[in-house]
């Protein structure tokens, strides 16, 4: 049973947990193997004893095999007895009994057993722990039903294993914590100190607790560690002097578990050296992080590694080959890289490559150290006695670790991701091969360097890649290809440059310098001399020499150089050799077109001396004009994508709830997408202000800088240019931020200035003119042309003229003219205040089309005429009113007719022929017109007549002018009379009837209208009429005609007599028609009565009340 049991037991995890609560419940698998009692027996005899040993035998399993209680008393219970003594003899608690029974089924197959053999040895000697005693039917015999039983038993095993290490565990921890207690007494070492907590990690490990058995070697590293270096500080401990001996071996790490375990022995037997077993103690840390598959942290835990153990070297004063401790650091670099280069999975591999950078880093300059001390560098011969460096080198690495056939397998496995790879080779074998020649040497620096470079990229730490670069340039150097490390030296420059490291900066200048030098490469070199000439980390004499070769060479590019390369080439970035200050617009946005701009820029100049600028200039730029929607659209702010995101548990419950943005922030790498090195391009100078010829000194200048605004538009400035000689010194940009400028358009443009102008009187203007941004003719004339109506006059002119020409002699840019103008506008006849519109119509030689001024005039003068009855005499009144603010003097009011037959009489006083009059003062003149009896008015229905006055300004009375007024007369006959009476006339009293006669008589029989309605028009309040107020009547057959009302007085006093209306009356031609009315005009019915008032007493009535 004992192979079966051995393959059993780990075929199964079980569930373990330290006491104390210093872990979490693990799942553990056991492997067992079983040894006789005696075999073991000095071990066990050792138990309790300072050579105590925790892979001592855990668990002793006494097996028999018994079928009856018989024979059980007889022997075996005898035998049980004596073995359990013994154990406790040595103190051993952890037991088991194991009992194969082999029971005949055709004998006991009716028969009851009162009591088992099992049960009896658990009464005699198991009372208390029943569960350390088991049976099991015998698998040989009984297969099929023994499976069960077989199970539990192992089960049980299992069990009794992990409680029997537990108690172990718990000891051995408590004698390792004795004997640290005891590390300051004069008999303690540390070797078996080491040798007794590493057990402790090894069973951890056997257990599969790699973790914790990790802790352990940490632990004893720390205090390895401490140890030594309080060694500087006090006295050095007896077992010290083990690590005290000579480095001749300085073979690295290897995972070979031979080699490993040759290292124990040395430990052992005390033998070991410092490296040894520093290498011995990071080998088993090694292994335990690949069991858990943790190679990243073996690439973390490297470095402290190496440069914690070169301390304790340093602290110790080891001695050691020159160069050995270098071969060693190289080597284990090699060997830890190798082990993350079996690292599965994308995550892993990125994890394993942020610290193998380094260690590819290291490895380069550990390589570079050994081949500078052996004499392996470019253009370097090894001599004898670097020859004998290598041998000594070579014999202290050791050999090639061999590897046996499982470990070959498993190292074959671990690469199957990579199968086309080759399997990595060592570490020694690697630099063996590498100090043998110069090729190899060169080789293998050549890979590191871009193993690191390549690795450092991946990681995103440029600048670190940059550095490696720095170092394999300089290897370029000294293999005599500069036109290689070129490129490493410009990609770290853009790097210095960018994160300000000016010193480191400046002699990468330098490098590049020798670099362009070797290359014979003149326009590169120029411009590095320039460079550094202008770099202030540098010495003064430093920067001098290279200004010296700086102009030097340009003198040599000016005959080299042929006219198609001037060009981008020639391009040299401004900010490196000079720095702008500030920039000032002097001009006021917005600009004036063709005005001249004014820029003051204060540079400060880098180089140590003075140079001749032949030409210094600024370019600015149009700027675009976003429309409305565009900038409404930026405006607005967008909306995340927000949404909502549930967890729910295995059981379907809701865990939590989330709201999620799904947008992926924006990553930019600012080390490699923001290039602020880019080459410099020249933008575009067609719209810029220049300077030729400027001596720039060094430090600050002000330089001033002209220009035109010749296009209208907001622009900004772009980039400045410095011409020296065959380079152009461009900026990126403007380094400061500057506010744009706008250039207008400032138009030309005329316009006449006025106030509160009157017509019929010299009013005064003045006409301005703007010349903008026009250029004018020499001879340029402006034309002004009024409309009907109008006249103007220039104040060298005599007389009004409706078009003058005003010329514009040598009209300079953005001058202003004012011309002193009169104008004079017609008083016309007004019957109202409206005002009098006119215009001035300009041709100017800044446009083809005119230019309209709208003017409005004030008449000083209103006149109107109206025509008067007097039975059949006719008389026509003028009134004319001023609307002038100041006096006016009104003379010589005469009338006219030109028609025949019209005779008109002045009836005005001549007393009074010259009036002064001021504002809204009216004066009427009366005239009586008479027309021949034989005219009839359809001969001469309308009589022009013309009414004139002479009238001047108070001011100046002896400037007099004609006022004109035509007024037409119609409808001046009278054609009716009308007479009302009312009778009696004495003796009309309120409320009594009285007859009201309306006469009607026809004076003139030329005319059409026979058919007259009359209507009597009184107040309601004064007068009341019986029967009808109107009525028609017809004087075709008649002239006079006499109607009789009923009319009777409502109030006493003096009443006006009622009025009357008299109208054409058209009757109606057919059924559907309307008889029409149509009124006389006033002057065609005279009513001679309209006036006249009658007395009316009070009623009789009234007297007697």
């Amino acid at each position: 049973m004992e192979s079966r049991i051995e393959q059993a037991v780990p075929t199964d995890t079980i569930e373990w947990k330290r006491s104390y609560g210093r872990m979490t419940v693990k799942n553990i698998k056991l492997e067992c193997n079983f040894k006789t009692f005696e075999s073991c027996k000095t071990q066990i005899e050792s138990y309790n004893t300072q050579n105590y040993s925790i892979v001592d035998p855990v668990l002793h399993i006494f097996c028999a095999e018994c079928n009856d209680i018989e024979t059980y008393k007889a022997v075996l219970k005898d035998e049980i007895d004596s073995w359990l003594k013994n154990l406790a003899s040595y103190g051993i608690t952890d037991w088991m009994i194991l009992i194969v029974e082999t029971i005949d089924i055709k004998k006991t197959k009716n028969i009851l057993p009162r009591q088992s053999v099992l049960d009896k040895i658990r009464m005699d000697f198991a009372s208390k722990n029943a569960d350390r005693c088991v049976s099991i039917l015998n698998p040989l015999k009984f297969e099929n039903k023994s499976t069960e039983s077989f199970r539990s038993m192992i089960q049980r095993i299992r069990h009794l294993i992990l409680s029997a290490y537990n108690k172990n565990i718990i000891k051995f921890e408590e004698i390792i914590r004795s004997r640290r207690e005891e590390r300051n007494k004069d008999d303690w070492d540390f070797r078996n100190y080491f040798l007794l907590q590493e057990q402790l990690a090894f069973v951890l490990e056997m257990l599969s607790l790699h973790s914790d058995a990790l802790v352990q070697y940490d632990e004893l590293d720390a205090m390895l560690n401490l140890f030594i270096m309080n060694t500087q500080f006090g006295e050095k401990p007896k077992w010290m002097a083990t690590f005290e001996k000579q480095l001749n071996n300085v073979r690295g790490i290897t995972m070979c578990k031979k080699d490993i375990q040759e290292e124990r022995e040395k430990i052992i037997d005390g033998s070991v050296t410092l490296i040894e077993f520093r290498n011995y103690l990071f080998q088993r840390q090694c292994t335990l992080l690949n069991s858990m598959n943790q190679q990243w942290e073996i690439a973390q835990r490297l470095f402290p590694f190496l440069f914690s153990t070169l301390k304790e070297t340093e602290a110790l004063r080891l001695e050691a080959y020159n160069g050995s401790l270098a071969c060693w650091q190289f080597v284990n670099c090699l060997e830890v890289l190798n082990m993350c280069d079996c690292v599965n999975g994308n995550e892993n591999i990125i994890r394993c490559s942020q610290f193998t950078a380094s260690i590819w880093n290291l490895a380069k300059d550990k390589l570079y150290e050994l081949g500078k001390l052996c004499g392996l560098l470019p253009n370097f011969t090894p001599t004898s006695e670097q020859l004998h460096i290598v041998v000594q080198l070579s014999s202290a690495i050791g050999e090639i670790p061999e590897r046996d056939v499982n470990e070959q397998r498993e190292l074959e496995i671990k690469r199957s991701h990579s199968p086309i790879r080759k399997i990595p080779k060592a570490g020694c074998e690697k630099l063996r091969e590498a100090l043998s020649s110069n090729e190899g040497f060169k080789k293998l620096y050549l890979e590191l360097c871009e193993l690191a470079i390549s690795t450092y990229k991946h990681v995103s730490r440029l600048r670190s890649a940059r550095l490696v670069g720095l170092d394999l340039g300089n290897f370029y150097c000294l293999l005599n290809e500069p036109q290689k490390s070129i490129v490493f030296f410009t990609d770290l420059l853009r790097e210095l440059k960018t994160e300000k490291w000016n010193a480191l900066a400046s002699q990468t200048l330098l490098e590049l310098a020798n670099c362009y030098k070797k290359m014979d490469d003149s326009l590169s070199y120029t411009k590095v001399c320039a460079a550094i000439s202008c770099c202030h980390d540098l010495e003064t004499l430093v920067r001098t020499f290279y200004f010296d070769e700086f102009l030097k060479s340009l003198k040599n590019l000016q005959r080299t150089l042929n006219v198609s390369e001037k060009g981008q080439n020639n391009y040299v970035t401004l900010d490196d050799h000079f720095k702008i200050d500030d920039i000032h617009l002097f001009n006021k946005s917005p600009v004036i077109q063709d005005s001249v701009l004014n820029i003051e820029i204060k540079i400060e100049s880098n180089f140590p001396r003075e140079i001749l600028c032949e030409n210094i200039s600024i370019s600015f730029e149009l700027m675009e004009k976003q429309s409305n929607q565009e900038i409404a659209e930026t405006a607005d702010f967008d909306i995340l994508p927000f949404s909502i995101h549930l967890d729910y548990k295995q059981d379907n419950t809701l865990s939590e709830a989330l709201v999620v943005c799904e947008m992926k922030g924006k990553v930019r790498r600012t080390s490699s997408g923001k290039n602020e090195n880019a080459p410099t391009i020249r933008s575009n100078f067609a719209n810029s202000a220049s300077l030729e010829n400027v001596l720039l000194h060094p430090g600050s200048n002000v330089i001033s800088l002209t220009t035109k605004a010749a296009e209208v538009g907001t622009w900004s400035f772009k980039q400045i240019s410095i011409q020296f000689q065959h380079l152009d010194f461009l900026s990126k940009t403007i380094p400061m931020k500057l506010k744009s400028f706008e250039i207008t358009t400032k138009p030309s443009s005329a316009s006449l200035h006025f106030s509160n102008l009157v017509a019929g009187l010299d009013q005064k203007m003045k006409l301005m003119i703007s010349g903008g941004s026009f250029h004018f003719p020499k001879e340029a004339t402006i034309t002004l042309k009024g409309s009907k109506g109008l006249q103007m006059k220039t104040e060298d002119d005599a007389d009004y003229k409706r078009t003058i020409s005003i010329k514009l002699v040598d009209f300079k840019l953005f001058e202003e003219r004012t011309v002193e103008l009169q104008a004079l506008c017609e008083l016309p006849c007004r019957r109202d205040e409206t005002m009098i519109d006119q215009k001035v119509m300009l041709h100017c030689p800044w446009t083809e089309s005119e230019i309209q001024i709208p003017l409005k005039f004030l008449p000083i003068l209103t006149a109107c005429c109206r025509l008067h009855s007097s039975g059949s005499k006719k008389f026509l009144q003028v009134i004319t009113k001023s609307l002038y603010d100041k006096e006016l003097i009104l003379m010589d009011a005469v009338m006219k007719c030109n028609n025949e037959g019209v005779v008109i009489t002045d009836l005005n006083p001549k007393s009074q022929s010259k009036l002064i009059v001021a504002k809204n003062i009216s004066v009427s003149y009366l005239f009586e017109i008479e027309v021949e009896p034989l005219k009839t008015q359809d001969e001469l229905p309308v009589i022009s007549i013309e009414f004139n006055l002479m009238y001047a300004e108070g001011e100046k009375p002896d400037l007099i002018r004609r006022y004109n007024c035509p007024f037409d007369v119609t409808d001046y006959k009278t054609l009716f009379q009308v007479k009302v009476k009312v009778e009696p006339s004495e003796l009309c009293r309120v409320g009594s009837v009285c007859h009201l006669n309306l006469t009607i008589t026809k004076l003139n029989d030329h005319h059409q209208h026979n058919d007259l309605m009359y209507e009597v028009l009184f107040d309601q309040n004064l007068w009341a009429v019986y029967g009808r107020s109107a009525g028609v009547i017809s004087m075709a057959e008649t002239n006079e005609t006499i109607i009789t009302l009923d009319v009777f007085p409502l109030t006493a006093g003096f009443l006006p007599l009622p009025n009357i209306r008299l109208s054409k009356y058209v009757a109606n031609k057919t059924k559907n028609d309307n008889p029409k009315l149509i009124p006389f005009a006033p002057t065609q019915v005279y009513n001679s009565t309209k006036s006249l008032q009658i007395h009316v007493l009070a009623s009789t009535n009234v007297e007697q009340q």
